[in-house]
């Protein structure tokens, strides 16, 4: 005969543990007591800003008792700042910028995904003397603002083709600043690293005429003097209606978080970016989206427990 007591006695033991679960599976992975996500995005007119813009309303809208915020900031060296001090709980960063704060500068950030890859801009008039990067030796140029992985990039492009001041005198400005400062005048060229298309770049090309500078000959150098996370890449003449591809190099894009981040958020904030891509879409038609093929290599940042717990539910 079953020992009834000692069965009895366990099944009370288990209750609460099924009581637990059952809460869990209840509740599901949408919902949470109330959670304050604060993600920091770009500058007006890139990318980020519009992918940043189009997250923060679906997780509004999706996950119950999240409160999203979206920060606009000077992007990737700004952002991973603000997230390894804990300002943000998440943001956007270049691929070469979240690599030199894990590695070089000892920042404390892991990664959810993957992002779409960005491409160089290197944006001049069309009836401009410069033909490639070496001829700006004498000229003036906007290299992105001070926090701005694109800073980071056209020092790099720059020195390697021996681009330097006082010769060619550098400014630090915003993207919106760059276009309106080429389109008077006020600057012979200028940097921007973005997904495509970019919005105040085609917003450009409508009112001027301009150019892209090819890139293509700067990989290598780029690869041998700071590491691989430079690839060549076309930027296709149906993104800013130019005659011609052009050869440029591209780096890839990680949306980091901070380690603190709660396992449940991850997980949700992760799912959502693969989940609600046809709503992404449909908040800003066209903005670059990630791949779940490509989504875990974020070496050398490691993904966050919440996220790849998303990632081995889908097999990735």
């Amino acid at each position: 005969m079953p020992d009834l007591p000692r069965r009895r006695a366990l099944a009370l033991l288990a209750l609460p543990l099924l009581a637990g679960v059952a809460g869990c599976v209840g509740r599901g992975w949408t919902s949470f007591d109330r959670t304050t996500l604060r993600i920091a995005t770009g500058n007006p007119g890139g990318v980020f800003v519009r992918y940043g813009r189009a997250l923060t309303t679906v997780l509004e809208a999706r996950l119950d008792g999240v409160d999203a915020r979206a920060r606009g900031t000077d992007a990737s060296l700004e952002n991973l700042r603000l997230v390894a001090e804990g300002e943000c709980d998440v943001g956007f960063s270049l691929g070469d910028a979240a690599a030199d704060a894990v590695t070089s500068d000892d920042r404390d950030l892991v990664a959810l995904t993957r992002m779409y890859d960005s491409f160089v801009h290197l944006v001049v008039r069309e009836d401009s003397p410069f033909r490639r990067v070496g001829d700006l030796r004498t000229a003036r140029i906007g290299v992105g603002a001070p926090g701005s992985g694109t800073r980071v990039i056209a020092g790099r492009v720059l020195d390697v083709h021996g681009v330097r001041e006082p010769t060619a005198r550098y400014a630090d400005s915003s993207l919106q600043d760059s276009a309106d400062d080429l389109r008077s005048g006020r600057l012979d060229a200028f940097f921007f690293v973005s997904g495509l298309p970019n919005q105040a770049i085609a917003l450009l090309a409508d009112q001027v005429p301009i150019r892209l500078l090819d890139l293509g000959g700067v990989v290598e150098p780029m690869v041998a003097a700071y590491g691989p996370q430079y690839v060549r890449a076309p930027i296709p003449p149906s993104a800013y209606g130019l005659p011609d591809a052009v050869s440029t190099l591209s780096v890839k894009n990680y949306l980091v978080a901070n380690p603190s981040l709660g396992d449940d958020v991850a997980y949700a904030v992760t799912r959502l970016v693969f989940e609600a891509q046809d709503e992404i879409e449909r908040l800003e038609p066209g903005v670059s989206q990630p791949t779940l093929g490509a989504a875990i290599f974020t070496s050398p940042l490691a993904l966050h427990p919440g996220a790849l717990r998303y990632y081995r539910e889908r097999g990735a």
